[in-house]
Formats: C-alpha cells, sequence, structure tokens
C-alpha cells in the first residue's frame, strides 16, 4: 500500500511540473497542448514497444520501461517506480522534437510558396 501511495506522489509531482514549465506567462495556447498530448501519447506507445520501449534486467527480473531514457521500474509484486527525472526528460525530448518538427515544417512551406 505504501509503494502506490509514493507512486501516486511521484506522478502528481511529475505533473505539476510539466504543467508549470508549459503554463509560463498564462500562455497555454492550443498549440501546447496538442504538442503536449501528442507527446505523452508517443511516450505511451514508445514505452509499450517491445524492443524499443522496454528492457528486462536478467539478474533480478525488473521491467525498465521508456525512451530514450527509462522512466518507470517495474519490480515485481505490483511494485513500481519513477527513476529519477526520465518521464520528464522523455515528456520535454518528444515534446522540443515535434516543435522543431513544427518549425522546419513551416520553413519549407514557406520556401515552396516563394518559388
Amino acid at each position: 500500500m505504501f509503494e502506490i501511495i509514493i507512486f501516486l506522489i511521484a506522478v502528481a509531482f511529475y505533473v505539476l511540473v510539466i504543467a508549470i514549465f508549459l503554463n509560463r506567462k498564462n500562455k497555454m495556447d492550443s498549440k501546447k497542448v496538442v504538442l503536449c498530448l501528442l507527446s505523452l501519447l508517443t511516450i505511451i506507445l514508445i514505452s509499450l514497444t517491445p524492443n524499443i520501449g522496454y528492457r528486462i534486467d536478467s539478474n533480478f527480473g525488473y521491467v525498465y520501461v521508456g525512451f530514450p531514457a527509462e522512466m518507470l521500474v517495474y519490480r515485481g509484486d505490483w511494485v513500481l517506480t519513477f527513476t529519477s527525472f526520465g518521464l520528464i526528460f522523455n515528456f520535454f525530448f518528444f515534446y522540443w522534437s515535434y516543435k522543431l518538427i513544427l518549425k522546419i515544417s513551416k520553413v519549407f512551406i514557406v520556401k515552396s510558396f516563394l518559388l
């Protein structure tokens, strides 16, 4: 029971950190919301992908979930723990990757209309 409480506190902490960062200067526009949801969906889908998102430690039988950083460890008997700031790192990695893709696509769209 204690592990579940710690897990829920960790989830609440990570959600709070992400919300504070994205809500700077009270500017939460629709583009940020879409990028947030896309980043979270990407984290979930990549974590469930067999050869990319998770690995199994053969010595202890732990399952490590997350790409590019490990964000969750399943230790058996319903014991889940977060690894330091893996979830936050993964979220912002994909958030800024999608943001970069949007900027690059805008440059190419503008150049194609000018030609």
